[in-house]
């Protein structure tokens, strides 16, 4: 019985150097870390065009309204093989037909709609200027640009995830620097996302407009990292 309170102070004794680090710069042997984010932004300018038109009529007479909204398309796929708009680039969406209603004083059938969508996608802004100011001279009222990209997007990614894990590094420099610390090499870099936002396109769809109505502005690319260094 006298040998248990000895047995435990060497319990308690052990327990107090399992809990203090051997080095100073460690715990429980694990390394001393800073974690920061980091975020890198790209610019590019868009060289890709998407253009949606449809040709629609209205009216009673379906047939004849299907004739007139297919030469309306054929007139589009036309203007667009004069253009050297590739065919794997122009899509002829089905014919629609949609039933007409008048509500008040009470519901009935007035007639139909038959419509047909086209859609556009171009290289160059130089084509897609043309392809616009072409297809309202076709006398078509809706038009409306469908987003733009970049062709060399991907290279684009890469370089902002470069600059975010720049930015990361600056940081932690920062930091280290201002506690007496070296930065060592990183141990976890995880992406926390990336973006690709569409601007907003401003184009002239004004019969004659010409390239210079066309303004496609700029692409911004980004990337955001969260990077774990070890420190000295």
């Amino acid at each position: 019985m006298r040998n248990k309170p000895a047995l435990f102070v060497v319990a308690l004794a052990v327990l107090g150097l399992s809990a203090c680090g051997t080095d100073s710069g460690t715990t429980n042997g694990e390394r001393d870390t800073i974690t920061v984010s980091g975020e890198g932004k790209v610019s590019g300018q868009p060289d890709i065009f998407n253009l949606q038109a449809t040709a629609r009529e209205t009216g009673d007479d379906i047939a004849t309204m299907k004739d007139r909204v297919d030469d309306q398309v054929k007139a589009m796929l036309d203007l667009a093989d004069s253009l050297d708009i590739d065919e794997k680039d122009v899509t002829a969406t089905d014919i629609r037909v949609t039933p007409q209603w008048q509500y008040q004083p009470e519901r009935k059938l007035i007639g139909h709609e038959v419509a047909r969508e086209v859609r556009f996608q171009v290289n160059g802004i130089e084509v897609y200027a043309e392809l616009a100011d072409g297809l309202t001279k076709l006398g078509l009222k809706d038009i409306s640009p469908a987003g733009t990209d970049i062709s060399n997007a991907a290279e684009l990614n890469q370089q902002a995830l470069e600059t975010a894990v720049e930015d990361a590094r600056a940081k932690a420099e920062i930091v280290a620097k201002a506690a007496d610390r070296k930065l060592g090499p990183a141990i976890t870099i995880n992406v926390q996302g990336q973006s690709h936002p569409a601007p907003m396109m401003r184009a002239a769809m004004a019969k004659g407009a010409v390239q210079e109505s066309y303004r496609p502005g700029e692409q911004e690319l980004s990337a955001q990292v969260m990077v774990t260094f070890q420190l000295r």
